[in-house]
């Protein structure tokens, strides 16, 4: 491992990070990577994503391996001391973007989700690519066993409890109607119905 790494990554908990904003979701963590360029990108994570996190940051930040350090010290990685005056302005640092509390939201919604209906988290949030689905050409309709109109009879006897004007609209809406049919314009201002 060489002596100075480009960027320091240091994980924080949902617990810590809800000192800074109180409406932080429960189970997503954040990791805060500040690099010596002075930039500092932060990524949102589920709590169960915590192993998969320094690949993942690798990849997205486009870094290698010896290029980073990660606070607290994930195995295979360096590590820095990091008191406790440093954890204060970091999250300083963190409660100055509220945008990164809506981003928290909106990930742990768009997870929940996911799980929710059975789908790959990592698909629906466009870290994976989706796996090959069925095209339309390849899907094949069948006509029911019953045919649906000839199943209902023709003349359904109305509810006598049904109100009037109930009964004529479901009257109306029995009779065929014709879009072919050509309506003349009204004569002399006279309404045509």
């Amino acid at each position: 491992m060489r002596e100075i790494e480009s960027t320091l990554v240091v994980l924080i908990d949902a617990e810590d990070v809800k000192h800074a904003f109180a409406a932080w979701p429960d189970d997503i963590c954040l990791a805060a990577c500040l690099s010596r360029a002075g930039e500092c990108s932060m990524v949102v994570f589920r709590r169960d994503e915590y192993k998969e996190m320094p690949q993942r940051l690798l990849d997205t930040l486009r870094l290698s391996k010896q290029d980073v350090c990660f606070v607290p010290q994930i195995q295979g990685f360096a590590t820095k001391p990091f008191r406790y005056s440093d954890e204060r302005r970091l999250m300083a640092l963190v409660a100055s973007d509220p945008a990164i509390l809506e981003e928290a939201i909106d990930y742990a919604v768009n997870v929940t989700f996911a799980i929710e209906e059975g789908l790959d988290p990592a698909v629906v949030l466009g870290r994976k690519p989706v796996a090959e689905v069925a095209r339309p050409r390849d899907i094949v309709l069948r006509r029911p066993a019953v045919e649906v109109e000839s199943a209902l009879p023709a003349t359904r006897e109305l509810s006598p409890l049904l109100p009037e004007f109930l009964r004529h609209s479901v009257d109306m809406n029995r009779r065929a109607r014709f879009s072919s049919v050509r309506r003349g314009k009204p004569l002399g201002g006279a309404p045509h119905f």
